[in-house]
């Protein structure tokens, strides 16, 4: 699945797999970690991605079940939503993280863009 979203921009890309939410907690202790959720108890324009020397790590659930309980509970004020309609279950994944990182790049004033 990861192949098929990356087209041709494979050489601008540096994947990087981790075995888990923890080990990935463990390599950057310093980042600003946001858990997007319907049961979030903030819109994501709440949060501040502004800092440029800071890691910014969005953790994204299935599209069908969204994230495990038990991480929504571990760190529900970090926990964010994208206002939506009760009429649908979910956003789409792909637009949703583009959302996001669009809403973080225009709080750091889009640096690095043309």
């Amino acid at each position: 699945m990861l192949k098929r979203a990356g087209l041709d921009y494979w050489e601008f890309v540096n994947v990087v797999y981790h075995d888990s939410l923890e080990e990935v907690f463990e390599k950057y202790p310093e980042a600003g970690f946001y858990f997007i959720t319907k049961f979030g108890q903030q819109p994501h324009t709440t949060f501040d991605y502004s800092d440029l020397e800071q890691d910014h790590f969005f953790v994204f659930g299935r599209e069908t079940k969204g994230l495990p309980k038990h991480i929504i509970e571990e760190n529900m004020e970090r926990c964010l939503r994208l206002p939506m309609t009760e009429n649908v279950r979910s956003l789409n994944l792909s637009n949703t993280a583009a959302i996001l990182i669009y809403e973080a790049l225009r709080q750091q004033n889009y640096a690095g863009l043309s």
